[in-house]
């Protein structure tokens, strides 16, 4: 069978952006908000000041096929910097700028970095202490200006402009030339895995990886050049960065929020009509209005919770796309304009549905925001996948499970419940670790994810648990412990759940509780004077877990039950370690740091 002709020549993500740049011209590419007012970027803007920084890495030294790093918060410096690094021929290396400074150290090291672009002088002070010790990056492009003199070999961003357009002046054909020699075998990225059991893997994905998945999960939704996405998730991270190069074969423009602070204020500003998102952000939403409820008056909580009641009565009717009863259509509209719309409005009032990946959305979300009107479609993907493997549509979805599989991604489950993948979108291995890339990927392709799914008869795809979490009892009995994690999480007042086990007579917990939802619990319980500290210990607080705790023991099987649990004095956090920059939990770490509390709940 014969493979229909790319879309795009070159077929790569440069391939993508030259294309829509020329065609697009003058329509709006992309928003930031610079010096308090939101600035637009026309594509014809970008397509311009492409060569002279394409040409301003040459003039640092730059050779096709090097190792370009990124540090940096989201904001459109970044994605813009790594076009840069693709339409050179580079390989865009991205650095959490949360990550310890042993992580960096090993990313930079690992990877070669020879140039880095670097966001602030916090995150230079940070590359400058790697560089002490490694020697790299030998080169540095700082897109913030700094209050103290420049180190040797660190530039501005404008100084970077200025030498590659003089560059750039001086041989205008050469910037074709270049942008035109990057293939679909290239490599475009290296992506380094969260490290939630040791040092980060460094994914090798090339522009085919890429080019394969924006064509393939674009086909999943319909989308069309008025709609409108809002960035804020690590650009580190593929799922952010598919999305970005997912805008560009669409067309859609897209924004750079301020900050996750801000970020209900940006979407009120913008009014975005599709957005991507991680389940902390609905969970911080949803505490954002229990917060507003309770501090209102008795019959504002009543007539909420009438019409929470009403959305989910009128919601399979909604989406079997069936008409409502006259008197249930009527109760529908008097719900929506007394609490939906003011939802709705969190987000700007303008969104089509959301779509949700990186982690499980707990059950009482997607029940909760399906109620009032708005849709999450979640998704599932992996670094090694560059991001989306399967995503729910919004015309075909089954709540619990991750959707089906996007065009041209196989996939099926091993005798031990492994879900294995295959298709032209996985990453060619791991850099510099051919050991590891043989564990990963087999002879026939298939790459083992870790992660536990089953496949349902129309073929949705359900994560239950990942594969070296694994808890293995001393009875002998196989469970996975983040199933039950996410029942337990269930309950708004805990935030982070780690279950532990493993060769033990039965299963412990260790909590922490959501600081939003512990306010308000403490208001309602007249604890409010005491101190947030203090109120874990509180023993109302205690029987509130308890009682949670008991009520999903009854739902599991005898050998899955929580026996003992302690409740931490604060949350799990990614500056301590305990989370990835995905907000995974690192659990060697937590067991190392919290060891001998596991070991209180099995003592006598």
């Amino acid at each position: 069978m014969t493979e229909t002709k790319p879309l795009y020549d070159p077929p790569t993500v440069v391939g993508i952006f030259m294309h829509q740049a020329r065609r697009f011209g003058d329509k709006k590419l992309s928003m930031a908000k610079k010096r308090g007012a939101w600035e637009t970027k026309t594509w014809r803007q970008a397509l311009e000041s492409l060569p002279s920084g394409v040409m301003g890495l040459f003039a640092l030294g730059f050779e096709k096929g090097d190792t370009v790093g990124i540090a940096g918060r989201t904001r459109v410096e970044w994605s813009e910097a790594d076009m840069t690094i693709l339409a050179a021929g580079g390989v865009t290396v991205g650095l959490y700028p949360s990550a310890s400074l042993w992580e960096m150290t090993h990313v930079v090291s690992h990877s070669g970095l020879q140039i880095c672009f670097v966001e602030d002088e916090a995150l230079l002070d940070k590359l400058l202490a790697v560089r002490d010790k490694t020697g790299l990056p030998k080169k540095m492009v700082l897109f913030d200006p700094m209050t103290k003199p420049l180190p040797p070999d660190v530039i501005t961003l404008e100084t970077f402009i200025n030498c590659g357009k003089q560059a750039y002046n001086d041989d205008p054909a050469r910037f074709e030339n270049i942008w035109r020699f990057v293939r679909p075998s290239d490599t475009a990225t290296i992506a380094y895995t969260s490290g939630t059991t040791g040092p980060p893997k460094g994914a090798v994905i090339t522009h085919a990886n890429l080019y394969h998945t924006v064509m393939n999960a674009t086909k999943m939704h319909h989308y069309d050049e008025s709609d409108f996405g809002m960035a804020f998730l690590p650009l580190t991270h593929m799922l952010q960065r598919m999305t970005v190069y997912a805008a560009m074969h669409l067309g859609i423009m897209g924004a750079y929020a301020e900050s996750i602070d801000k970020l209900v204020e940006n979407f009120q500003e913008l009014r975005p009509t599709v957005q991507v998102s991680v389940p902390q952000i609905f969970d911080r939403i949803y505490n954002r209005v229990r917060q507003m409820l309770d501090s209102g008056s008795p019959l504002k909580r009543r007539i909420f919770q009438w019409a929470v009641d009403v959305g989910r009565k009128t919601a399979t009717c909604r989406h079997q796309n069936q008409s409502l009863p006259f008197f249930a259509a009527l109760k529908h509209a008097v719900a929506h304009r007394l609490v939906f719309s003011k939802i709705h409005n969190i987000f700007g009032g303008r969104v089509k549905y959301l779509l949700c990946g990186g982690a499980p959305m707990p059950m009482y979300l997607l029940d909760f925001f399906d109620a009032v009107g708005l849709l999450i479609l979640e998704g599932y993907g992996l670094t090694e996948t560059v991001a989306p493997v399967s995503v729910n549509r919004a015309e075909r979805f089954k709540f619990g499970t991750v959707g089906q599989l996007i065009p041209g991604m196989e996939a099926r489950i091993a005798a031990d419940g492994e879900l294995l993948l295959r298709g032209k979108g996985l990453f060619q291995g791991y850099y510099k670790d051919p050991e590891a890339t043989a564990a990963a990927i087999d002879a026939d392709g298939w790459f083992h994810t870790g992660d536990i799914g089953v496949i349902d008869k129309d073929g949705f795809l359900t994560i239950t648990d990942r594969k070296k979490d694994l808890i293995v009892t001393a009875g002998g009995k196989n469970i996975a412990p983040q199933n039950i994690e996410n029942l337990l999480r269930t309950l708004p007042l805990i935030s982070q759940i780690m279950v532990y086990g493993d060769r033990r007579k039965y299963l412990t917990a260790l909590i922490t509780l959501n600081e939003s939802e512990l306010k308000i619990f403490a208001g309602r319980e007249n604890l409010a004077e005491i101190e947030p500290a203090a109120l874990t210990d509180h023993q109302k607080v205690r029987q509130a877990v308890s009682d949670h705790v008991q009520a999903v023991n009854s739902r599991l099987a005898p050998y899955e039950q929580i026996k003992r649990f302690t409740i931490l004095p604060r949350d799990f956090s990614e500056e301590a370690g305990e989370l990835t920059p995905t907000l995974k939990i690192r659990r060697l770490e937590i067991i190392k740091r919290y060891g001998d509390k596991i070991e209180s709940l099995y003592g006598e």
